[in-house]
């Protein structure tokens, strides 16, 4: 059974991820991992002078953080009723550390196949748990990561939008996201924002035609409008899209399609989850 593993922090960001989360395993008939971290304060061995209550402030510290836990896996355990996803497996972890540290040995001992976030995209920063570690576990972790955010519901895969670049590096990537569309029957439309003609692109583009014969791919070429996120941006809202599909290249990128750009006051698209794949010729497969 494939296993999905969802780092929460319970936040109403989280929990649409999580609702998301539910009917995507329900889809790929996967057992759904909840993961739940919490990180002990810092206290000097000293503190207030009562040395000797250390050790019980962070034990009581622990207790509260995981009666928390509880009452948060019941509020979930209840969305899952209330959408009529009873029926996906669950699995719930309370586990102390960082987010990344946690999210990277649980996708190990598990081996977990793909991780869902949850996201606050809208106002242009990631919801308060993970802050900057959402970025953290796109980068650190070696299998695909699906981010959700606040606004995106599950309304089912009908739309799979690739932004590639049309390098060679990218047709592991391709590969997967051909498989995900064959598993929801839809094809897949690879994006392509350029400044000027290039054939290369135009022969890489005939050359994935031949590789997928049956017709699942499809080709949308855009000329460049102020910048990349811009355009792409003004595709998404145009037109349908359930899920976008990325190949993690670099720093910069990931932190400009996952932030609103400030310069334009566009707001990134609010409404799409977003598929992050390795670069090259393992981008993880679920």
């Amino acid at each position: 059974m494939r296993k999905i593993l969802f780092p929460t922090d319970f936040s109403d960001a989280a929990n649409n991820a999580f609702v998301y989360a539910l009917n995507l395993a329900n889809e790929l008939e996967a057992e759904l991992y909840v993961l739940n971290t919490y990180m002990q304060p810092v206290l000097s061995s000293t503190h207030a002078g009562q040395p000797e209550m250390v050790p019980e402030i962070y034990q009581t510290y622990e207790l509260h953080q995981f009666e928390n836990f509880k009452k948060y896996s019941v509020i979930l355990n209840d969305l899952a009723e209330e959408n009529g996803l009873s029926n996906v497996p669950l699995r719930f972890l309370f586990e102390e550390g960082t987010v990344v540290s946690n999210v990277l040995t649980v996708i190990e001992k598990e081996n977990i196949t793909l991780v869902v976030l949850g996201t606050n995209r809208a106002s242009g920063i990631i919801n308060k748990i993970f802050g900057s570690n959402t970025l953290g576990v796109i980068r650190g972790v070696k299998i695909p990561v699906l981010s959700v955010p606040l606004e995106a519901k599950y309304r089912g895969i009908q739309e799979i939008l690739f932004t590639t670049l049309f390098r060679e590096e990218d047709e592991a990537a391709l590969r997967q996201i051909v498989t995900i569309a064959e598993k929801f029957d839809v094809n897949v439309k690879c994006i392509h924002v350029h400044k000027d003609t290039n054939l290369d692109i135009i022969g890489l583009a005939e050359k994935w035609t031949n590789l997928y014969p049956h017709g699942n791919l499809e080709f949308v070429f855009l000329d460049m409008d102020q910048s990349v996120e811009y355009t792409l941006n003004k595709y998404i809202e145009e037109n349908r899209v359930d899920l976008l599909c990325v190949v993690k290249r670099n720093r910069n990128f990931l932190e400009r399609i996952f932030s609103t750009s400030m310069s334009n006051k566009l707001r990134t698209h609010t409404n799409t989850a977003t598929l992050v794949l390795q670069e090259g010729n393992d981008p993880g497969t679920f």
